[in-house]
């Protein structure tokens, strides 16, 4: 059939060009995914500090959140929002308080309601119990609040473990003492119960007597607006002062302080506690035993 040499060599180059197609189709398919088989093969962590850094750890210092690649500042910024919300404490207000052992108390005005206890008050802090002519070691001067409740008097410079006793004298109250073993952080007299203070010492010498009653009486029916009043007498603070007042004086007549009737000079404070007024100054001449300002 094909006996010429010119039609066998026609055949064959046929046959070559047939040949050819797929194996020229599988060799240029192969050059052409060679080179981004490489590319592909190269691990990403090579180009990672270039394009990209990891989140910082989490805000308050905790490890347990696996650190994430961030890819922009938008996402560093939400990241670290949301940190400082679920891992920080909200801030609370603070309040000042006294470095060192301090003193708390609570105290009740006879006759006042129990929202009105206010009064600027005497401390006077002895060593061991309260007698007559009681050497304070520190004394101060305070103005308690409403709720008759005072804290952080300052007790630095005393003992720890030693026996002390507090003098409270009110500005128409007598005196009355309360013991305490003082601790190195915070002591509380009368175990955290108020302590009572009994009215009728108008004239300030510790004992309620006739000179208290006489007082009493100048002032017995005048309210605030009238040219006798005086607010020392006004015991249960309603604004008149009446025979309610007047039987406070009564009640307690003939009744002392716990250190007794006073005729010494004035004290002076030794020191403003936390919330309290220093104020108070000797007297040149002598007095009572203790001045409190009105």
């Amino acid at each position: 059939m094909f006996s010429s040499l010119r039609q066998r060599l026609i055949l064959g180059i046929y046959i070559f060009i047939i040949l050819s197609i797929p194996l020229g189709a599988y060799f240029l398919s192969e050059s052409s995914t060679a080179p981004t088989s490489d590319v592909e093969s190269t691990p990403v962590i090579e180009n990672k500090p270039i394009t990209s850094s990891p989140s910082p750890p989490p805000v308050g210092g905790s490890t347990s959140r696996p650190t994430s690649i961030l890819t922009s500042p938008t996402d560093l910024l939400e990241d670290v929002t949301l940190d400082e919300s679920s891992d920080e404490p909200e801030a609370t207000p603070t309040t000042a308080t006294s470095f060192g052992p301090t003193l708390s108390f609570k105290v009740k005005l006879e006759g006042r309601p129990e929202n009105n206890q206010s009064s600027r008050m005497f401390i006077g802090i002895a060593e061991g119990t309260i007698g007559t002519n009681p050497t304070f070691v520190l004394s101060f001067t305070v103005d308690i609040p409403s709720s008759g409740e005072f804290s952080n008097i300052s007790l630095a410079g005393l003992t720890s473990g030693t026996t002390y006793s507090a003098l409270l004298k009110g500005p128409s109250q007598i005196a009355t003492s309360s013991a305490f073993v003082m601790t190195p952080t915070v002591s509380t007299l009368n175990n955290g119960d108020a302590i009572l203070l009994l009215n009728g010492d108008l004239n300030e010498d510790n004992v309620v007597n006739s000179a208290d009653y006489s007082i009493g009486q100048i002032a017995l029916g005048s309210t605030e607006d009238s040219g006798n009043w005086n607010e020392n007498v006004d015991f249960n603070k309603d604004g008149i002062i009446n025979i309610l007042d007047i039987g406070y004086i009564i009640k307690n007549f003939g009744k002392s302080g716990d250190s007794g009737a006073w005729t010494s000079p004035l004290p002076t404070p030794s020191a403003s506690p936390t919330g309290g007024v220093n104020d108070a100054t000797p007297s040149a001449t002598g007095g009572y035993w203790i001045w409190v300002p009105q």
